[in-house]
């Protein structure tokens, strides 16, 4: 018993580690890993249908359940209307959630960016996140610039690639 309380332990240290906004090292970018989602409406849509097109993307892993996704949503709802016209975008990614919550909770909210409906339950472990929400910023050209952007900081980081840009 006292072995599983080390081991909890041990994993909540390690998630309170990688959250709180992550750079990519330099020397190590790496390029965003493409997925494909079959939406309500039959289509297929990829995230490089909207990722290395020449944009900065915010791409925001969330769900209609969840507190902290929903506290996002007014400051994701700001930087876009910010920045929508200086090559930038914000592609929202629902996990662990249900279409059709998902697309209530984008009504209530009127959130104005696409959103990939029906991704694949891989796409966290492809991304390397267990907890949402998990926001990324893409550079123009398909690499990953930030990780696990959130608050003040997603603000600061958004400003200082399409400020200086």
């Amino acid at each position: 018993m006292k072995g599983r309380y080390i081991l909890t332990a041990i994993v909540a240290a390690l998630c309170c580690l990688t959250a709180g906004g992550q750079t990519v090292p330099e020397g190590k970018a790496e390029k965003f890993i493409d997925f494909e989602a079959s939406q309500p409406d039959g289509k297929i849509v990829k995230l490089s249908d909207f990722v290395g097109k020449g944009k900065y993307v915010l791409v925001d892993f969330w769900a209609s359940w969840c507190g902290p996704c929903r506290e996002e949503i007014p400051r994701l709802k700001d930087i876009y209307y910010q920045y929508k016209d200086k090559a930038f975008d914000i592609v929202g990614v629902p996990v662990f959630d249900k279409v059709e919550n998902t697309l209530e909770a984008v009504n209530e909210f009127k959130v104005p960016w696409k959103q990939i409906l029906n991704a694949p339950d891989t796409v966290s472990e492809a991304y390397g996140f267990n907890y949402i929400p998990y926001i990324i910023l893409i550079g123009p050209d398909g690499t990953i610039l930030e990780r696990d952007l959130r608050g003040d900081g997603l603000w600061n980081k958004v400003r200082s690639y399409l400020n200086t840009n």
